[in-house]
């Protein structure tokens, strides 16, 4: 027999968006167990870029923007309140120039196209004749660091985190009632799946599987001679971004967090890419870039699953159909840019008992489309 305990709600899953939760409706004396089968931060919360950046999507905004104010309260003097900027780079005045254009939809940004001279000027370590569009977005964070603060926290509001155990949804009939973890079997008014990439085979068939897939990235961090003054980013996969359609093998970024000076990364679907035979072709296609990547020193390779959904938004709510069964995930690459607002929000809505004030084009609703 498994041991029953109850709480007043679950959320499966411990990374950014799992434990921001967790803080929220512990700190209005909702009793919160978090369960993750392998820890705090274990998947793309603890293996990302660490860069805080806007996600270009006028749905998102405002959830970025609250967001940075979320992260600069959590982590005080370790969180850059003021942008470093960011240059998307292209081969050619046509594709910068279209890039301003494209991002100066968001006032904020101050998109504005660079000439090759300027470009080396705002960057030295570029390549000659390379344009570059620049934007006003990019806050570098340890996102390890951001997801253990939002744990902490929650803790020390009374949130209870179990770990290690492997787990799956307790069903009576069609309805979630809990969830078994390890031996025990938590029972809860609400469930919530925060399980990021693993959501839909968490939710085992209750959505569709095509509802969030695994776009996996590769990240080789490097030690180099000098370091960039703003994380790069080829242009063709920042214009890409939002379609989930890149046709680039291997699209360059470099990105100089306090975690790691990282190269990457591949937009892979289907099982996790082998880091060892994929670091060679993001470096060699990051020296047409950054000559200097020729002489970096490789510190580490890891891979990263981004939670990505089938129209490029998080899904926040309840899950259509079910009494008590409440989903935030699908945030791809931009949890730490937009998971602490998107926790609040799916807190309020929990304590609320409905989730009528979360927008439809971000809402669970349009899982039923």
């Amino acid at each position: 027999m498994a041991n029953r305990v109850n709480r007043d709600v679950i959320i499966v899953g411990a990374g950014i968006v799992g434990c921001a939760t967790a803080y929220f409706l512990a700190r209005e004396g909702v009793g919160v167990a978090v369960l993750d089968p392998n820890g705090i931060a274990a998947g793309a919360s603890g293996r990302n870029n660490g860069l805080v950046e806007h996600p270009y999507d006028a749905a998102t905004a405002g959830l970025f923007d609250e967001t940075v104010e979320l992260l600069a309260q959590v982590l005080g003097g370790d969180f850059p309140r003021e942008p470093i900027g960011t240059l998307l780079l292209t081969h050619d005045q046509a594709s910068a120039q279209a890039l301003e254009r494209h991002y100066s939809a968001f006032p904020s940004l101050a998109a504005r196209a660079l000439d090759p001279d300027q470009a080396r000027a705002a960057e030295p370590l570029l390549a000659p004749g390379l344009w570059a569009c620049t934007l006003s977005t990019g806050h570098p964070i340890m996102p390890v660091e951001a997801t253990t603060a939002f744990a902490e926290l929650a803790q020390a509001e009374g949130a209870e985190f179990v770990l290690g155990e492997p787990l799956a949804l307790v069903r009576d009939a069609d309805q979630v009632r809990g969830v078994s973890f390890g031996s025990d079997e938590y029972r809860a008014d609400r469930i919530l799946i925060c399980a990021g990439a693993a959501s839909t085979a968490v939710l085992n068939g209750l959505v569709r599987p095509e509802i969030i897939t695994p776009l996996w990235g590769v990240i080789v961090s490097v030690e180099l001679p000098t370091r960039p003054r703003h994380p790069l980013i080829e242009g063709a996969l920042a214009a890409a971004h939002g379609s989930g359609d890149v046709e680039i093998e291997a699209p360059f970024t470099l990105l100089d967090s306090p975690s790691w000076l990282a190269v990457g990364s591949t937009m892979l679907e289907g099982d996790e890419p082998d880091g060892d035979s994929w670091a060679p072709r993001l470096l060699a296609r990051g020296c047409e870039f950054v000559p200097s990547i020729a002489q970096a020193e490789v510190k580490g390779i890891l891979a990263c699953a981004r939670p990505r959904a089938f129209d490029n938004r998080p899904i926040l709510g309840r899950v259509p159909g079910q009494d008590q069964l409440w989903i935030a995930a699908g945030h791809g690459g931009r949890g730490m840019s937009i998971g602490a607002a998107s926790a609040r929000l799916v807190a309020e809505a929990i304590v609320a008992g409905h989730d009528a004030a979360i927008s439809d084009r971000i809402s669970a609703r349009r899982l039923t489309g």
